[in-house]
């Protein structure tokens, strides 16, 4: 094998993975910022006219629905191209970043962008009980 051969293993795919894992990560929990982040900080017992204020972010729920999304997707679609570009016998590789804590947190950011799309239409559902 060459050198040139042994060195296919591209560092920016593991930058770009774990970039597009933090901003899926960050897309859902900007996802929650408007509906249930403000139920959960009330029922904790946190108050105040600061938390009604966070209600003015559901205007921008496609915004950062649409965001969250688009990183989730790129996430996924590092992670299995880096998994199927992994590295060869004799190959020069920088260290591994753990793909199954990335793809689990990929899914933990799809599951709660999921919910928060969800629950505005389901509140009245439950808050009837």
């Amino acid at each position: 094998m060459s050198m040139e051969e042994t060195t296919t293993h591209e560092p920016n795919g593991d930058m770009a993975a774990k970039a597009a894992t933090a901003g899926g990560l960050l897309g859902a929990l900007a996802m929650t910022s408007c509906c249930i982040l403000p139920l959960v900080l009330v029922s904790f017992g946190v108050g105040g006219v600061w938390i009604a204020q966070l209600t003015a972010l559901y205007a921008y729920k496609w915004f950062t629905f649409s965001m969250a999304v688009l990183f989730i997707g790129y996430g996924f679609y590092r992670v299995a191209k880096a998994e199927k570009a992994s590295c060869g016998e004799g190959a020069i590789c920088a260290r591994p970043v753990n793909r199954k804590l990335m793809r689990g947190s990929l899914w933990g950011a799809s599951i709660v962008t999921a919910i928060a799309m969800i629950f505005p239409y389901l509140t009245p559902y439950i808050l009837s009980y």
